[in-house]
């Protein structure tokens, strides 16, 4: 069983912490550096199989405890390493088995892989000044 005052305050201290970062990349990248993988998808109204997140909220998703903080606009790259202003989110990952975690910027069309399970993240809401929120979709 996860702590979920645990994960809370984990969630909050990296929010606080990426909030005081730079929210966009250097100019420069070299060719070397890694770019997300990105999936393509048909957005669709709200679906069974789709989870939505809230910003500065816990979810459970495979198992992992998911959090979302610092929804906003930040410059990342796609798959081709094209960078340009997207609406992302930072997804904070827990594994409670391992009590590892590790953060992922995401934006729509993102994959993350939780486990052997992957997703692919349709929608972040930037909030507009309210809190934002991530929805992802399990890839079969």
């Amino acid at each position: 069983m996860v702590d979920q005052k645990l994960v809370c305050t984990a969630i909050i201290v990296w929010g606080a912490i990426a909030c005081a970062a730079p929210t966009t990349t250097p100019a420069k990248i070299s060719k070397s550096s890694v770019v997300p993988s990105t999936c393509s998808f048909v957005e669709k109204p709200m679906i069974s199989d789709e989870i939505t997140i809230n910003e500065n909220t816990v979810g459970t998703i495979s198992n992992y405890a998911v959090g979302v903080v610092n929804v906003g606009e930040r410059e990342l790259p796609d798959d081709k390493g094209v960078i340009a202003p997207r609406i992302s989110a930072i997804l904070a990952i827990l594994d409670p088995s391992t009590k590892q975690s590790h953060d992922e910027d995401v934006f729509a069309g993102s994959v993350i892989s939780l486990g052997t399970d992957r997703y692919c993240v349709v929608h972040v809401d930037g909030g507009n000044s309210k809190y934002g929120s991530v929805t992802l979709r399990k890839i079969p």
